[in-house]
C-alpha cells in the first residue's frame, strides 16, 4: 500500500465503507466487500465501484482496486457471503508454547537439558571460528 499522508488517511476514515487504517492496510467494512463482490459480478468495473464508494484511487497503486476485489470474490464464491461477517483470524493458533517448568523436573531430566544447552552452545563456537577463520582468509 501507499503511504499515506495524515489528511488523506482522514479522508478515508470519513468514509462509511472504511472500517479502519492501519500502518499497513486500509480496512473496509464487510457490507463493502460483499456490495463490491455482488456489483464485480453484475459487470460492473473494479475501479468504477471504488470511485462509486467515494475512494479515491489515485492514492494507491494502479491494481488496489483489481486486487482487492479479486481476493474478496475467491472469498465470496468459495465461503460465501456470509463469511465476511465472520472473524476467523487466530481460530487455528496454538499460541506460544508453554514454557516448561524446570522445578518438576527430575536431577537427571535437569542434567539432560543442560547437556543439550551444552551441546548447542558447543556447535555456535565451533561455527563462529569456522566464521573467524574464513573471514581472515579473505
Amino acid at each position: 500500500m501507499h503511504n499515506l499522508s495524515k489528511s488523506q488517511k482522514s479522508e478515508l476514515l470519513k468514509n462509511p465503507n472504511v472500517e479502519k487504517i492501519t500502518d499497513k492496510h486500509v480496512v473496509f467494512t464487510s457490507k463493502f466487500k460483499v456490495q463490491a463482490v455482488e456489483a464485480y459480478l453484475s459487470g460492473q468495473s473494479q475501479d468504477l465501484i471504488f470511485s462509486k464508494a467515494g475512494i479515491n484511487l489515485d492514492w494507491f497503486i494502479p491494481s488496489y482496486a483489481r486486487d482487492s476485489i479479486k481476493k474478496w470474490k475467491k472469498k465470496y464464491t468459495e465461503q460465501g457471503a456470509e463469511s465476511f461477517y465472520v472473524e476467523t483470524r487466530g481460530l487455528g493458533a496454538t499460541g506460544r508454547p508453554k514454557n516448561e517448568n524446570f522445578n518438576e523436573l527430575t536431577y537427571e531430566e535437569l542434567l539432560a537439558v543442560v547437556e543439550i544447552q551444552k551441546e548447542v552452545i558447543s556447535d555456535l563456537k565451533k561455527r563462529n571460528a569456522l566464521a573467524k577463520k574464513k573471514r581472515l582468509k579473505s
